[in-house]
């Protein structure tokens, strides 16, 4: 019989076709043998070379991309690459040793090199202002020139009664700032009220300030208060009733408003709605994620996040920040503030530039401060 009639030959698949990867794995069983030992190798393991391979490349790419978006570039550079994998813990981990050419460092300064305040003093956040008086200093009297021996004798008793009550009232003024016991109202445009004093600060690679404050969150000047809050904008927790009870029925109003043209709040999602009757021009209220949920570290993250790119939208320098999820969320303090912390460094490392300029954490006990006083001083910039 004729041969012509015989089977039909099949198609021929490569070996990445067959095991439905993109990366050739014929290649990788030929630079196994060649590079590796040369007893057996089993047909699976270039194969799962191939995969694993393809699985992180495909990984690296997305987190570079990511970055460039966020840079608004449309093509992806060595520098975005870097950025991806530096703030990847498990990436940074595996590739800790490597190299990449053109992809520059991670913004990073030495707490050594940065400059110390002059004999380790606590110093004021903001200086009060002053408030203008129409007594006479000391200073402006001697420039008088008396009219005869009468108005000189008279000029030379009053001198020290004058000096000496100026003096008291900076005296006590000074002491309350010391003792953070000032309860005075905001002064003015970009000061802080209250007597905060800078407990701890630590400047970052492109020049923004973390700031570790003890007080009424209320009472600081920031262009936003944080509020960490549940789906529907309870207002019950610690921050949510210095809220409601400083901004009064006009802050109440604003919160009805919010709620139902955005309806309510998923885990880790931000909303924002102008300030009443305090000194922050906006609250960003956020849905705070509970210890013990599924990806609670990462929801946590991703809160942060959400309300830093929410405060660059509206344009803002600043924001005041309480220990978000550690109260009534039940995150250990520690964590909440390892996690936060290092959300807030990797955000401002990924960006180029940010409106941001200052963020400050306002704690109320002393616990949390010297929680956030420890980690503020471990964080890498």
């Amino acid at each position: 019989m004729s041969g012509r009639g015989g089977k039909k030959k099949a198609k021929v698949l490569s070996k990445s076709a067959r095991s439905g990867v993109l990366f050739p794995v014929a290649r990788m069983q030929r630079y196994l043998k060649r590079d590796t030992h040369h007893f057996r190798i089993g047909s699976g393991a270039p194969v799962y070379m191939a995969a694993v391979i393809e699985y992180l490349t495909a990984e690296i790419l997305e987190l570079a991309g990511n970055a460039a978006r966020d840079n608004k570039k449309t093509r992806v550079t060595p520098r975005h690459i870097l950025l991806a994998v530096a703030n990847d813990e498990e990436l940074h981990q595996l590739l800790k040793h490597v190299t990449i050419a053109s992809g520059g460092v991670i913004p990073r300064i030495h707490p050594e090199l940065l400059v110390r305040k002059k004999g380790g003093k606590v110093v004021p956040l903001i200086k009060p202002a002053l408030k203008a008086t129409s007594t006479p200093s000391p200073k402006t009297s001697t420039l008088i020139k008396p009219k005869g021996k009468a108005a000189l004798a008279a000029a030379v008793k009053t001198k020290p009664a004058a000096s000496k009550k100026p003096a008291q009232k900076k005296t006590a003024k000074a002491k309350a700032i010391a003792d953070g016991t000032d309860g005075g109202s905001p002064v003015g445009k970009g000061t802080v009220a209250g007597g905060f004093t800078i407990l701890s600060e630590r400047k970052l690679f492109l020049g923004q300030k973390l700031t570790v404050l003890q007080g009424d969150i209320v009472k600081v000047t920031a262009d936003a208060i944080v509020h960490p809050t549940s789906s529907n904008f309870y207002m019950g927790g610690e921050v949510g009733s210095a809220l409601k009870k400083a901004g009064g029925n006009e802050f109440q109003d604003e919160i009805k408003a919010l709620q139902s043209s955005h309806g309510s709040l998923d885990v880790s999602e931000a909303a924002i709605c102008p300030g009443k009757n305090f000194a922050a021009k906006f609250v960003i209220h956020v849905n705070s994620p509970g210890w013990g949920s599924t990806n609670c570290q990462q929801a946590l993250d991703t809160a942060v996040k959400n309300v830093l790119k929410l405060a660059e939208e509206k344009n803002l320098k600043s924001v005041a920040l309480p220990s978000i999820s550690s109260g009534n969320a039940g995150f250990p303090k520690q964590t909440a503030a390892q996690l936060i912390l290092r959300s807030i460094s990797n955000y401002f490392s990924g960006s180029m530039a940010s409106s941001i300029k200052q963020v400050y954490f306002v704690l109320y006990d002393v616990e949390s401060v010297t929680v956030y006083t420890t980690e503020l001083q471990r964080l890498d910039a």
